[in-house]
């Protein structure tokens, strides 16, 4: 697969169709988890969501080395993204502007989920910063 910068536009133009991508953490154990999840990107990273002490969330405080998988197609048209990076924890005015983003782009999903528009103080958000950025069929 072709490597690429993450902050090309036809990654960004394809990443702007998508809902959902897979996040691969790595557990104490070394067991991979691999978990769907939602996101918000600019042309740096992608940022995620999730409940505090989620085994996923603990993961990534044990092991910040992340994968994330971004695909879509079908038999004889697979498209999509391979990145591995590592994660960062996000805090302040950075945790609230994610946040905000979020609840931008999954309107009326995260307010059902979040009981209003702002983000809980139960979640963590986390910016993803790909190292490695493979592309197929885009």
């Amino acid at each position: 697969m072709p490597q690429r910068d993450f902050s090309d536009t036809e990654i960004q133009d394809y990443l702007a169709g998508v809902d959902v991508v897979v996040l691969a953490t790595v557990s104490p154990s070394g067991a991979p988890l691999a978990m769907p999840m939602w996101f918000v990107n600019d042309s740096e990273l992608l940022a995620m969501v999730s409940i505090d002490g989620l085994a996923k969330v603990r993961n990534l405080e044990h092991d910040p080395r992340v994968g994330v998988v971004v695909g879509g197609g079908s038999r004889g048209d697979m498209h999509g993204l391979v990145l591995s990076g590592n994660v960062e924890f996000l805090t302040g005015q950075d945790r609230l502007g994610w946040g905000r983003r979020f609840h931008e782009k999954y309107q009326p999903d995260v307010d059902r989920l979040w009981g209003g528009s702002d983000i809980p103080d139960d979640r963590v958000v986390f910016a993803f910063r790909p190292r490695v950025v493979a592309v197929f069929g885009i």
